[in-house]
Order: structure tokens, then sequence, then C-alpha cells
């Protein structure tokens, strides 16, 4: 029987499934979404590919619960930063921060590599529910700041944020990149330079 390295047994499953999601991580990074496999995972930590299909049957299904992870973990630190804020001017402000923060992370780069279109369909459509959740949030702002077209607005906003995060990919620098979006999107109702 394997051995429990938590107080309970849920608690050792909830450790090994991020374990393995973190392993996954790493080798994404290093080697392409092609290299996870449950036998490559397992390795990584120390654990027999048959254990690891307990948790995860196939390498899709490890491919779409990092996706998972990844998409709700911004998608709870975009509500945080915005729930922060004073006003929405403010929260505009800052989802194009934390947005182009997430843009040069290791997770953005983990799912660019990953990307949608190699996912079987319904797993894609998951995936892009939690991805279009990301524009909630600033849509939301646009409708409270009396923004008359929100949603033209919101995709106008983050087709620039898109071309930010591709020159932060080239190797532009990510503050140099923040703030000329800051400086080129202005949330409406506003005047005169962005707060920086």
């Amino acid at each position: 029987m394997p051995r429990i390295t938590a107080p309970t047994v849920a608690e050792h499953r909830a450790r090994r499934y991020a374990e393995l999601l973190e392993a996954a991580r790493r080798i994404v990074l290093a080697d392409g979404p092609e290299a996870v496999t449950p036998g490559a995972v397992g390795a990584r930590i120390g654990l027999a590919r048959s254990s690891v299909y307990k948790y995860f049957p196939t390498s899709r299904d490890i491919l779409v619960h990092l996706l998972e992870e990844i998409f709700q973990r911004w998608n709870a630190r975009l509500g945080e930063v915005m729930a922060a804020q004073a006003g929405p001017a403010e929260r505009v402000t800052a989802y194009i921060r934390t947005f182009l923060e997430f843009a040069g992370s290791e997770e953005h780069r983990i799912a660019d590599a990953i990307g949608f279109p190699s996912l079987p369909p319904q797993d894609a459509a998951r995936i892009r529910v939690l991805h279009r959740r990301l524009t909630e949030p600033l849509c939301q702002a646009l409708i409270e700041l009396g923004d008359p077209s929100p949603q033209i607005t919101m995709e106008l906003m983050v087709g620039t944020l898109n071309a930010a995060t591709r020159l932060i990919a080239q190797g532009h620098s990510k503050a140099q990149i923040t703030a000329a979006t800051l400086a080129f999107i202005r949330p409406p109702g506003t005047c005169g330079r962005p707060e920086r």
C-alpha cells in the first residue's frame, strides 16, 4: 500500500496532485507539451506511472488540468486585484497591469505552448470558458464607467493587450511595454495621462 505523506488521505491526494501538475509545468517549460506523459511526470517526483494513472489517465488529461489550474488562478488573481481598486478607472488600469504581468509569466508560456487547437473539442471548450472569464472584470469596469459599447471597447483593448503580449514574448521590456500600453489605453471617461 502507498505510504501516506499527509495527515489525511484527501490531503495526501491533493498534495500529490499538485506535485504532479508542478512536474508537468516544469516539463512543458523545458521540453514542450509533447514531452508530458504519465511516466515522465511520475519520474519527476519518484512516482510509478501506474500510480500517476490514478490521477491522470492520459497525457491529455494532465495538460487539460494544467491549463484549467492556470486560468483559474489568473481569474482569481484578476478578481482580487480589481476588487482592491477604488473605482472603475483604477480597475481598468489594474486590469492592464495584471494582464501584462500574466503575459510575462511562466504560466502564460505554458498556456501558449499547450494551446487550444491541440485539445479535443470538449476539452478546448472548457478551457475557452475559463479564458473568456479573464475579460469579464474589464467589461464590467467599462460598464461602470458608462461606456456606451463596453463589449466593443473591451475587444479593442484586448487586441492591444494581445499585441503587447507578443512584444513581451519577443523580448521587449515588460515595464516598457506596460507603460506604453497604459499610455495608449486610457480608461473611457478619464483625461490626461493614466496613473503609472
